[in-house]
């Protein structure tokens, strides 16, 4: 029986991903893929649903990667520190306990009780050139979790402003 169970969450996550398939090569769905900065060229529109990839080592192990992620290795130059190389999708700020994401080109902030995600700065911020601040670049197992802040008692404790 759980072998059946297992064939059938296989069988659908295959038909989901050729159906994600075929809507990329008739030019369904909103726009391409995420490539850099390019803000939607490359024509891969599995990464809207995120990519599922299987995995040879463990074959009842399914691994999804977020829908975010690009389809080539990117160095990252954000518009407020142009001069600056990032290679991972997260740039945690201590002093002011806020994210960067390299790949969606946003904000990740507090207010009050609730995480928000903005292109616009948080206000703590606006009058502040964050080039100077300190930043830390985080991990490339951070790079699939979409929703970073979640650790975010864990960045306090192990990034400390200066």
């Amino acid at each position: 029986m759980k072998n059946l169970k297992k064939s059938f969450a296989l069988i659908l996550i295959v038909l989901i991903c050729s159906s994600l398939d075929s809507l990329a090569q008739h030019g369904g769905g909103h726009g391409g893929g995420h490539v850099g900065r390019g803000g939607g060229q490359g024509g891969n529109h599995r990464n809207r649903g995120g990519v599922v990839i299987q995995n040879n080592r463990h074959p009842n192990k399914v691994i999804v990667r977020s829908a975010y992620r690009p389809n080539k290795i990117v160095v990252y130059h954000p518009y407020w520190g142009m001069k600056r190389n990032f290679n991972r999708r997260w740039v945690y700020f201590p002093r002011y306990n806020f994210y960067w994401d390299n790949w969606r080109n946003c904000y990740v902030y507090r207010n009050e009780n609730v995480w928000i995600t903005n292109t616009v700065p948080p206000p703590v911020i606006v009058n502040i050139n964050i080039d100077n601040e300190k930043h830390y670049e985080l991990k490339e197992q951070d790079d699939d979790i979409d929703d970073v802040y979640k650790t975010n008692d864990t960045h306090q404790t192990d990034y400390k402003p200066e």
